[in-house]
């Protein structure tokens, strides 16, 4: 469901293996992958699920990428035969071990660190395609190179894709420099709407579903505006609420500190690393807030 840059860069990364080992596969996700990923090759494969590719198209090989839990695959699901085979290749710190092999390394920077050391450990190359996939993945789970999970292996790894003929700025231009006047508009939204919590060690931000449900709210990609409210001194912990429908919320919530995120989004059903992990929560925008301050208050009082 609504897979960012490090769960297409990965799949995509895994064609490249799948297609030297002339094997046929197909490339399903719940959600529509976001727009700004098309530049990459091979991306015009993804196909969005829908409930009546169930009894047309059936699996008993499936491999999964940056999914915690097989919940969270979501309709695809129905595809994968009863007893299929399964591998899991995943990096979040508490993911479940849903395959049949699970290839789960908490450690690594990026499920697309994964992939790369498949390759690695299967003697094959990188093509270029792959590369620049992988490399996406790679940069879009380390902050373009800037969180605490940049280790000498992420540069090392790095080094090996561009080596294999990624360009680096031709990357981060068409990922972070190619936005629309649409994100430009929702930012401004963001920045107007954020608040200042516990003394300001919590900010907090929104966009309301008025926004949301327009034409313009539609076409906008709000990956990496939690770090907006994130960015004020002093802050260690921030959350963004999208209101999607009435009622209804994701969240965003991330850390600059030792505050496990992961704890506070798990209380609401949700989850996804120490420092940076989502939800969903039902309800109006004060509602969640409320909440979701109570949550943060509990886990500030506690460290």
């Amino acid at each position: 469901m609504n897979p960012d840059g490090d769960g297409i860069g990965s799949v995509l990364g895994i064609t490249g293996l799948l297609r030297g080992l002339g094997k046929k596969y197909a490339l399903i996700c719940e959600d529509k992958p976001q727009e700004k990923l098309s530049f990459l090759e091979r991306f015009d494969e993804f196909v969005v699920f829908d409930k009546t590719m169930v009894g047309r198209l059936s699996f008993d090989h499936a491999i999964i990428i940056d999914s915690p839990f097989l919940d969270r695959v979501g309709g695809p699901t129905r595809l994968v035969n009863k007893g299929a085979q399964i591998l899991n290749i995943d990096h979040h710190v508490d993911g479940g071990y849903f395959g049949t092999v699970n290839l789960v390394v908490p450690q690594a920077a990026a499920s697309a660190q994964i992939v790369a050391s498949v390759y690695e450990r299967m003697g094959v190359e990188f093509d270029i395609a792959s590369a620049n996939a992988i490399y996406v993945g790679l940069s879009v789970d380390t902050g373009r190179f800037r969180y605490s999970n940049t280790t000498e292996e992420v540069f090392k790894l790095a080094a090996r894709l561009v080596a294999a003929g990624v360009k680096p700025d031709v990357i981060s231009d068409k990922l972070y420099y190619q936005t629309s006047m649409e994100n430009k508009v929702a930012m401004a939204g963001v920045l107007k709407s954020i608040e200042l919590h516990f003394g300001g060690r919590v900010a907090s931000a929104f966009l309301d579903y008025e926004f949301l449900s327009t034409p313009a709210g539609k076409a906008v990609d709000t990956e990496g505006f939690v770090n907006q409210p994130l960015s004020i001194k002093g802050v260690e912990a921030a959350f963004l609420i999208r209101e999607t429908e009435k009622g209804k919320t994701r969240v965003s919530v991330r850390s600059r500190t030792g505050l496990d995120v992961n704890k506070i989004a798990r209380a609401f059903g949700g989850g996804g690393h120490v420092k940076a992990s989502g939800c969903k929560i039902a309800g109006s925008i004060p509602e969640v807030k409320e909440k979701l301050l109570a949550v943060i208050g509990e886990s500030l009082n506690h460290r």
